[in-house]
């Protein structure tokens, strides 16, 4: 490996952890990551700290928290001055190219964070049709389409073909290739072979909603509205096996990409990175798509995956956030972090030191009264993400406060000011379906968990800059 290794950073976007880590009909089908597995070191137990694309980006990015440094809507974007993993490797001396969609850097700021981000390919949607079904047209308000007929070079085929063109030419300085793409986040929708290649009827069962005491009010409003008729368990099904044929869709491009680093001669001298931002519920707990409330694991857990040049591949399945990830690579890289965050560095657990890494997680979600966390703009009325918008805002009882969550290896808890809390014992109950936060039998474990969050919260709320400044006023 070269001094300052290439980095290629692989994003598809929603892709819960156990659709790429559980067996072939548990999960997806997904042999390039399974080979990046077979070759890497993998994280088993890695949690996003928001349910949300671009508040759990700028979080991995910069090693801060949504409430630390204020991104929690997918409209406020890392800003000119907010530093971050891609402006610390510009600087550097990495040429740093990007390929996908952008939920992480304000248009202002890019320039400071990357040298290439226009597509070298152009994608041509012309060539993506979808089937009429009776199926499509009943499951349309689960965000539901079905089977794509047509070449369907959309614009993820178009940023793996941009990607390739990079990775054939010849490079002067290291390179940092970054792709985040938009599979497979829903509509649920893709081509053959994806479309067919999970057994509908082999799938999990369904994880049901919560039950015990009352559970938040997004949860019956947000499965009431997206599913006015109800659904059965085989619709969940059909929805669970589009989702997946998504990702695996998503995963043999992943194997062009893995492939032309092995062709061109560069695996020796590249770390890749694959992950994703958060999951979706896919029809589990009876929604889909995913809410900046929820705290499910299938929201949370995310595949994290580092192939590092001679580092023997393993698996470590202690907790980590995703606020590790900007740590983990700048020790990876041999780089000094400018800004103060609270990131802890993967890289011991890279090179076999150590196996525990955290004792809890953490997560977020929420928002203060008259945020407009749903106001996305220039959506037609009968749009689903227009209606769902309009229904959170329309109706006081889910424009929640802020909320927050505490995961340990034993328990979930979530705060929320203006709700019922939530505790969920998952040595027993795994998929977290049974609220106990009422049963007296658990007052001192809820008790420990709040005291927890509270001290976290605290300890997490601001940062101080690096640099002081001078407390003299200007001479002359």
């Amino acid at each position: 490996m070269t001094e300052r290794p290439n980095i290629v950073i692989f994003l598809p976007e929603t892709v819960r952890a156990d659709a790429i880590y559980e067996a072939p009909g548990a999960g997806a089908h997904t042999p390039n990551f399974d080979r990046l597995r077979s070759e890497g070191v993998t994280f088993t137990q890695a949690w996003a700290q928001m349910a949300y694309c671009t508040p759990s980006r700028c979080s991995m990015f910069t090693g801060r928290y949504p409430h630390t440094h204020g991104h929690r809507s997918i409209w406020h974007l890392l800003q000119p001055g907010e530093r971050n993993l891609f402006q610390d490797l510009k600087e550097g001396g990495y040429r740093n190219v990007v390929f996908g969609k952008n939920d992480l850097i304000d248009e202002t700021f890019a320039g400071e964070c990357f040298d290439e981000w226009h597509l070298r390919i152009a994608p041509d949607r012309g060539t993506v049709r979808y089937e009429d079904s009776p199926t499509a047209e009943r499951l349309n308000s689960a965000m539901y389409l079905g089977r794509r007929e047509g070449e369907c070079h959309d614009a993820d085929w178009a940023r793996i073909q941009s990607a390739l063109d990079f990775l054939d030419e010849d490079h002067e300085q290291p390179w940092c290739l970054f792709l985040p793409l938009s599979f497979a986040h829903p509509w649920y929708a893709v081509e053959e072979p994806f479309f067919s290649m999970h057994d509908r009827d082999a799938l999990p069962t369904p994880i049901p909603p919560v039950s015990g005491d009352p559970t938040r009010a997004y949860r019956s409003l947000y499965r009431d509205f997206a599913f006015p008729n109800g659904l059965g368990e085989a619709d969940l099904r059909e929805i669970k096996g589009a989702y997946y044929g998504m990702v695996s869709r998503m995963d043999a491009q992943f194997g062009q990409i893995l492939d032309r680093l092995s062709e061109r001669g560069l695996e020796d001298d590249t770390i890749v990175l694959a992950l994703s931002d958060h999951g979706d519920y896919a029809g589990d707990y009876g929604m889909v798509e995913k809410c900046p409330y929820g705290f499910e694991e299938c929201l949370l857990r995310v595949p994290l995956i580092f192939r590092v040049p001679g580092v023997e591949p393993r698996e470590v399945d202690g907790l980590c956030e995703m606020t590790d990830l900007y740590a983990t690579m700048m020790d990876l890289v041999g780089l000094e972090p400018k800004h103060h965050q609270f990131g802890r560095s993967l890289a011991p657990a890279i090179s076999g030191d150590v196996d525990t890494l955290r004792g809890a997680v953490f997560a977020e979600g929420g928002r203060l009264p008259g945020e407009e966390q749903w106001g996305i703009e220039g959506l037609a009325p009968d749009n689903w993400y227009a209606k769902r918008r309009d229904v959170v805002n329309q109706n006081p009882e889910v424009n929640l406060s802020r909320c927050a969550m505490v995961r340990t290896s034993d328990f979930a808890y979530t705060y929320c000011a203006n709700d019922a809390d939530e505790l969920f014992d998952l040595r027993d109950d795994s998929d977290a379906t049974m609220n106990v936060a009422e049963n007296a039998l658990y007052d001192e474990v809820r008790s420990e968990l709040r005291d927890r969050l509270l001290s976290w919260m605290l300890d997490t709320s601001d940062t101080l800059p690096l640099q002081q400044g001078s407390r003299h006023w200007p001479a002359g």
